[in-house]
């Protein structure tokens, strides 16, 4: 574990103490709030390590480091990540695909669960799940994330673009929206896709949409022809 002697000396080649001093004189040397300082600090800490920058540390070991608790750290990089304009939602579409394609089958392949870090994308992904009526779970970490097959499925349809996902939705038979439209018509595409799929997947619903979750962002999300296959599969049989 790095002590602060030992970060101290990795960054002493760097400018992370020259751009510091920087923002602490331009914004009035005194008047920062201790947050504001504290959020500034780690920013430039996480920016100008030579080893963290490609690969920072965890919560618990930069907490250990700075003698706070990794809620605190947790909360401050969360923080950050909304500060930082880079990050569109765009951005949020192919880092969270490409964190999906190493997602974990848990409940015998029924649900997935995978980390998210990053605070901006983790809100990203809950909001896109919420959006198709989905559960979005959260471990004690709060970057450990659970979903149903369902949920893991539509999370996987939304990030594609809209010709790829209109390819997809325009598989689903008629007579298989028929089959769960209720009777306000409420349900969107998406949700009267996922629900006709898993009926159609009958009592192998669960691991069968995660099966094509997977397939979506294994193939990417320029190409889905693996997954209309599964899906014209699936409706057909």
């Amino acid at each position: 574990m790095s002590t602060l002697s030992n970060v101290a000396a990795e960054l002493k080649e760097t400018d992370f103490l020259k751009e510091l001093l920087k923002v602490l004189v331009e914004r009035g040397l005194g008047t920062l709030p201790a947050r504001e300082t504290a959020l500034t600090f780690i920013e430039l800490l996480l920016k100008h390590h030579p080893e963290w920058q490609d690969s920072p540390p965890e919560d618990y070991e930069l907490a250990r480091l700075l003698r706070t608790s990794p809620r605190k750290i947790r909360t401050i990089r969360d923080d950050l990540a909304y500060r930082d304009s880079a990050k569109d939602d765009e951005w949020c579409r192919k880092q969270l695909a490409e964190i999906l394609k190493k997602a974990e089958r848990i409940k015998d392949g029924e649900c997935v669960t995978f980390q998210i870090d990053d605070g901006l994308l983790r809100d990203y992904a809950r909001k896109l799940v919420r959006n198709s009526d989905g559960i979005f779970e959260q471990g004690f970490s709060n970057a450990i994330v659970k979903v149903s097959g369902n949920s893991f499925v539509g999370l996987a349809i939304l990030l594609l673009d809209e010709d790829e996902r209109a390819k997809l939705l325009a598989e689903i038979p008629d007579e298989r929206k028929a089959e769960v439209q209720d009777q306000s018509n409420s349900k969107g595409p998406l949700k009267l896709f996922v629900d006709s799929f898993a009926k159609a997947a009958g009592e192998q619903a669960g691991k069968k949409t995660v099966n094509l979750g997977f397939t979506i962002v294994s193939g990417g999300l320029s190409d889905v022809s693996d997954a209309i296959q599964a899906v014209k599969e699936y409706f057909t049989s």
